[in-house]
């Protein structure tokens, strides 16, 4: 029994061991260490080897490498999972001063003295070339290629190398982009496309003899605190930096780590160098990248934007013109309504002026035949009454009679002169009920040729009964009956039909003619005020009938008759 006690507590001591061991590397966390793609090949060997020893030393992070392009750097964002970040000088020199990355250590080349002569570049030609380039001054007008995935500090170096030995770099020469491929770099000198490139003298120097013998260095540097072929001045290379997202203490383990590593490929980590004069060339030669970070003036945010800003400067100056344009349009158009207006306030003034006096005139007429008969009575019985006198058979009873009857008609006179006051000064007139078909009949039987044979015909109900002016629908009816008869006058057999009907409680008037037919667009002519189918005409007539029928509360019809000629047909309500 105690032998199997013994081995359960070994079994269990051992499993509690691989459990706190598995749970020891489950809490490892990621160590996050960025590389910028561009000109990485040069310092391969070094990064991977490093990244080798500290996935094996640092028990508590797990290394992990993310790669990056110079485009992709641009985004301030693209940093914030990464706690270190492996770089060259002109991107470290962009991120140090607008995104806070902190030197750790720096690449030394063995052929350098310090970090600060740690990079250079080399410009090389074709050592058979037909133009002959021995000089950087030779290189005037011509093209120096530069490989697409070369580090950016390549072009620095090229660009403050002429500015230094004082050419405009930027108008001396051209500076083309080029395939990776040192094959791809020949095809380009033989074709002629360019007449130098510009190379890392690290990687040049790995190229096999038969293809290095191919170029030659221009103006090479010989004492030099770098002892690799170059053409330019040394500057400060790559550099391991920190992020925000890393602590000092950390900082300062690292670097000791870095600076204890022994150089691979003739290459290994040291103190960092002097980058300010890095910044000093940035600011100078005005570096996309560098200048991508800092806070745009505005003059050049014009200057990069100038097409839409072109754009929005000529959509302005539109929208001011179309503005201007638009208030003078507004300004000339209310100028013009406003004219309109008054035109058309004096012209309808002038119609119901007009419209009045036609009234005027034709109730004068209506009113002269309805005095007639009372003035008749009258001087009819003041001749009756001299008469009697001048014979001497005058007897009281006579003479009473005939006063009577003169007050009667007298006052009958003076009752149709005030209601033709009252229609003229536009106040109601009293309704009364009486017998629409009496008088329309009567009216019609005014209308005769001259063989005394009547021309117009009633051929209405008989005894139609309606409560309203008499006066109002003499008129109405007299002018509908004219407009009848002008339209017939050029007839030999004109026909003028009157008709009255009881709609319910409203009374319908419609006189007929067989005039000409009108076609839709002078139908409609009499649908509107002042507007006339006769050459002379005012169309004061309709707009008559239309006044009265809206006092009445009805409205207007005009019909097409089969085969010709019109019919108007007024309706009226009595309690309007």
């Amino acid at each position: 029994m105690p032998h199997h006690f013994r081995f359960l507590g070994i079994s269990f001591a051992c499993l509690m061991f691989g459990s706190v061991s598995l749970a020891y590397e489950t809490v490892r966390t990621p160590l996050i260490i960025a590389v910028q793609k561009e000109g990485s090949d040069s310092i391969h060997s070094l990064v991977a080897n490093t990244f080798q020893r500290l996935s094996i030393i640092n028990r508590n992070r797990i290394p992990e490498l993310r790669y990056f392009s110079v485009k992709e750097l641009q985004n301030p964002d693209v940093l914030n999972g990464a706690h270190y970040m492996i770089c060259s000088a002109t991107v470290y020199a962009a991120l140090e001063k607008y995104s806070g990355l902190k030197a750790v250590a720096a690449v030394k080349p063995s052929a350098a003295i310090s970090s600060d002569h740690a990079a250079s570049t080399a410009i090389v030609v074709k050592a058979d070339s037909v133009h002959k380039i021995n000089t950087l001054k030779e290189l005037e007008n011509k093209v120096i290629g530069i490989s697409e995935d070369a580090s950016p500090d390549i072009k620095i170096h090229v660009l403050n190398e002429l500015r230094m030995q004082g050419f405009p770099s930027k108008r001396f020469v051209k500076l083309k982009t080029i395939p990776a491929s040192y094959e791809d770099l020949l095809d380009e000198f033989h074709s002629g496309e360019i007449h130098a490139a510009a190379v890392d003298p690290i990687l040049f120097t790995r190229l096999p003899e038969k293809i290095k013998r191919e170029f030659k260095l221009l103006e090479p540097r010989i004492k030099d605190d770098y002892a690799l072929g170059h053409t330019t001045i040394t500057y400060p290379g790559w550099i391991f930096a920190a992020t925000l997202n890393t602590g000092r203490n950390e900082n300062e383990r690292i670097e000791a780590f870095l600076k204890s590593l022994p150089p691979v490929g003739g290459m290994g980590w040291a103190s960092e160098g002097d980058y300010r004069k890095m910044h000093q060339i940035l600011s100078f030669l005005d570096e996309p990248f560098y200048k991508s970070f800092r806070k745009k003036s505005f003059n050049e945010l014009v200057n990069e934007n100038i097409v839409w800003v072109a754009a929005i400067a000529a959509v302005l100056l539109c929208w001011i013109a179309l503005t201007i344009f638009s208030n003078l349009l507004i300004k000339r158009r209310t100028k013009e309504l406003f004219e309109a207006n008054e035109k058309r306030f004096r012209a309808e003034e002038h119609f119901h002026s007009l419209e009045k006096a036609s009234i005027v005139g034709q109730m004068s007429n209506i009113v002269a035949h309805e005095l007639r008969q009372p003035l008749a009575a009258i001087s009819n019985y003041s001749l009756a009454i001299r008469r009697r006198l001048s014979k001497g058979n005058l007897d009281e009873e006579a003479l009473s009679f005939a006063i009577s009857r003169l007050i009667k008609e007298s006052g009958r006179a003076s009752d149709i002169i005030e209601h033709v006051q009252r229609y003229a000064k536009g106040k109601p007139s009293d309704r009364i009920k009486f017998n629409v078909s009496d008088l329309l009949a009567a009216i019609c039987n005014d209308y005769v040729n001259s063989q005394r044979q009547p021309i117009v015909h009633y051929e209405g109900e008989a005894d139609i009964s309606f409560i309203g002016d008499p006066l109002e629908i003499e008129l109405l009816s007299r002018n509908l009956i004219k407009n009848a008869l002008e339209a017939t006058s050029t007839l030999h057999v004109p026909e003028v039909l009157v008709r009255a009907e009881k709609v319910s409680n409203a009374l319908k008037i419609i006189v007929s003619d067989n005039g000409p037919t009108l076609d839709d667009s002078e139908l409609e002519n009499l649908k509107e005020p002042l507007r006339s189918t006769k050459i002379s005409g005012l169309g004061l007539g309709l707009s008559i009938v239309k006044r009265i029928s809206e006092r009445y509360g009805g409205h207007v019809d005009f019909i097409k008759n089969k085969p010709s000629g019109l019919s108007v047909a007024v309706l009226l309500h009595s309690n309007a």
